[in-house]
């Protein structure tokens, strides 16, 4: 079973590109109706290459591109000690619609290239994904392709919907004050990834999300959308991408709540349909607050927890996770664009009511506005349940 890594928030609600060349509007910068209120963070962090590119409906035309690089470790226990190397590049064009008799529109496309060195399955064995950029192997594919729709903009009753093919963790699942952790469990649903194929990275699926929130204005974060609804039909597994629906259904509906700037929870239920294999449902729940921000420092928590239950006995692998972790930028004077995270995480195996533990500790140093470096250090307890202990160090480059 491929185990997709964690596509961090990337909701939309943290940039993981910066754009290289865009044909820049002469009205304010905006941002699309279907991304969340902003954490009250005083800077974006760069966040892994798992994840789509950001909407900016401030330009007409845009050129981005990205790249990811690691150096991976297992240090002790596991499977064996040892280290790889993973990179990952992804390369995109966003063009708004307005200019082509279109108004309201987003298109979007963008392919990534893959050179994985398999850490994870040949070193350390965690069954939640070691690393958010490790691919099952090397590849060039097409990563997003998709139409998004704002169709009402009226303060308080906003309506808009994206077609196409894009990452699930870009509109559901995600925890943004997670988005700097590189283990898979910090992304999309783990209960989804250890038991199915979801549409993330490393292969996209096709799908449809309608998004309806009660913000003020017509674009975010100008109109504060307090609730939020989204409700999504995509690709049931994404083995491959020419038969989107050939490969069962996941139906998804997520709940957001946002009584403040900075504070975020979220709830939300999903069934997957089989077509040949198992069916399944489950549900979570993810909370954030900025517990303070100040000056140019600011600390924020998170708080994950999901469960999944199948129609077949003895078919899970995971059937419940829970996640807790902060995240403080900042933490060092004369550095406002530093972070410095700290995760933990517990998935149950449901076969045998083993578990699996981990501890995660990532700090981002920006050397300047466009390369960030990340050492990374992983204690994870029993990977998969079975294995020895393991201490996995990491150390990624971010090029923006």
């Amino acid at each position: 079973m491929n185990i997709p890594s964690h596509s961090n928030p990337i909701t939309a609600t943290a940039l993981i590109a910066t754009l290289v060349g865009s044909f820049n509007n002469a009205n304010a910068a905006e941002v699309p109706a279907s991304m969340p209120a902003p954490v009250a963070m005083l800077a974006a962090p760069p966040t892994a290459a798992s994840y789509p590119p950001p909407l900016d409906e401030s330009q007409i035309f845009s050129v981005y591109g990205h790249w990811d690089s690691e150096l991976i470790s297992n240090l002790k226990g596991g499977i064996r000690t040892g280290s790889a190397f993973d990179s990952v590049a992804v390369g995109g064009v966003t063009l708004r619609g307005d200019n082509l008799g279109l108004p309201d529109t987003l298109l979007n496309v963008s392919v990534m290239g893959i050179r994985t060195g398999h850490a994870n399955a040949n070193l350390v064995g965690d069954r939640l994904g070691t690393s958010n950029i490790e691919g099952s192997r090397d590849r060039f594919l097409l990563d997003t392709a998709f139409w998004q729709q704002n169709w009402l903009t009226r303060p308080g009753f906003r309506f808009n919907t994206r077609l196409g093919m894009f990452d699930l963790n870009s509109e559901f699942t995600s925890t943004g004050s997670a988005a700097q952790l590189l283990n898979g469990s910090f992304g999309p649903d783990p209960s989804m990834t250890g038991n199915f194929t979801a549409s993330t990275f490393p292969l996209n699926g096709t799908g449809l999300v309608a998004t309806l929130d009660n913000g003020t204005g017509k674009n975010e974060p100008t109109g504060f959308a307090p609730l939020t609804v989204k409700i999504g039909l995509l690709q049931g597994e994404s083995n491959q991408q020419t038969q989107p629906f050939n490969q069962g259904t996941l139906n998804i509906v997520e709940g957001q709540w946002r009584p403040e700037s900075g504070t975020t929870l979220k709830l939300g239920l999903w069934r997957k349909r089989g077509y040949g294999s198992q069916n399944l449902q489950g549900a979570y729940l993810s909370g954030e607050h900025t517990i303070f921000s100040q000056n140019e420092t600011a600390l924020g928590g998170f708080i994950r927890a999901s469960t999944v239950h199948s129609d077949t006995a003895n078919n899970l692998v995971i059937n419940r996770y829970l996640g807790a972790g902060i995240n403080w930028q900042a933490p060092f004077a004369g550095r406002p664009d530093d972070f410095l995270t700290l995760g933990i995480g517990e998935a149950r195996f449901h076969q045998d009511q083993r578990h699996e533990r981990l501890v995660e500790l990532a700090y981002i140093f920006q050397i300047n506005h466009r390369v960030f470096l990340q050492p990374d250090l992983q204690y994870i307890n029993r990977p998969s349940g079975t294995l020895p202990t393991a201490w996995v160090a990491t150390l990624r480059l971010h090029i923006e």
